[in-house]
């Protein structure tokens, strides 16, 4: 099987030998349809990672990149989204098997400081009508658990950054497949609060890890599903992001767990492709295909 694209990307063409793209898709096969409403500001590296994390053997995933009306009046990109993207007014009467809803480098702000957060209420809104399972990715996930549940995240100290060592608290079928310690990469400075989502008869805490927190939390239904941390990110994003936030004067350190002896100056340890691979194939074939 693998992987159709509505609309041609850029990047499809560099990453041609890594991914197994057709050009339409064959109805006599297995197939799901999949939106990636895209709020990252580095579009074309999110494609790339999504794309790359859901390639897989056992179904034919047609993907459609999707941008917020509202989002697109004040950003720079807006020949590039009409190009290669969908917009929400196009699809907001369309029907999904499976949704992923990225995060955005949004954390120091209030909820209702976003410029775009009606919209994307209603975005959120549509995938209870339209979409069998969402994804919910780091902020995204943060504003999601509070929009659908009431569940709140906090402040942390320090920006949490690096690989960090999770374990399962109740096994689903979206962790089949997992040792029982697991290394995901987090980059936040908020955490979701873990009582509260406790509390809640209609949420499972899934997994979380006694240094960064809550990792993926379910609803009981399987429709929604919120991933605090990057399974999808590649080998070098975290050293992108701390070499950013370097050159921008910020006192951070680096990453955790992630260079090979914890010096920046060496290569990144790839020691999370297994289990992004096994998360996202778990996701499509248990929570978005239905023969």
């Amino acid at each position: 099987m693998a992987i159709f694209l509505s609309k041609k990307l850029e990047v499809g063409e560099k990453i041609k030998d890594k991914v197994n793209f057709i050009t339409k898709i064959d109805d006599r096969k297995p197939k799901v349809k999949v939106g990636i409403l895209n709020l990252m500001p580095t579009l074309e590296d999110t494609e790339r990672q999504l794309i790359m994390a859901m390639d897989t053997k056992m179904l034919q995933v047609e993907l459609d990149f999707i941008y917020l009306n509202t989002k697109k009046k004040d950003d720079d990109k807006k020949e590039y989204f009409n190009k290669y993207y969908k917009s929400f007014e196009e699809i907001k009467t369309e029907d999904y098997d499976g949704m992923i809803v990225t995060g955005a480098p949004l954390e120091h702000l209030n909820y209702c400081d976003v410029f775009y957060i009606e919209e994307l209420k209603a975005f959120f809104k549509y995938t209870k009508q339209h979409v069998r399972s969402t994804i919910f990715l780091c902020w995204a996930s943060q504003f999601g658990l509070q929009y659908f549940y009431g569940v709140n995240r906090g402040t942390l100290p320090n920006k949490v950054s690096g690989l960090y060592e999770h374990y399962i608290v109740k096994e689903t079928n979206l962790t089949k497949g997992f040792n029982d310690l697991f290394l995901i990469p987090q980059s936040r400075y908020c955490s979701i609060i873990e009582s509260e989502v406790l509390d809640r008869k209609d949420l499972i805490l899934t997994c979380k890890s006694n240094e960064s927190g809550v990792y993926i939390v379910e609803s009981v239904d399987g429709s929604k599903v919120f991933l605090t941390g990057h399974a999808e990110y590649d080998l070098y994003t975290l050293d992108k992001e701390y070499r950013r936030d370097i050159n921008k004067g910020l006192k951070i350190d680096p990453p955790c767990n992630y260079y090979k002896d914890n010096n920046p100056d060496n290569e990144p340890i790839y020691s999370w492709h297994a289990t992004s691979t096994l998360l996202y194939h778990n996701w499509l074939y248990y929570y978005v295909y239905k023969d």
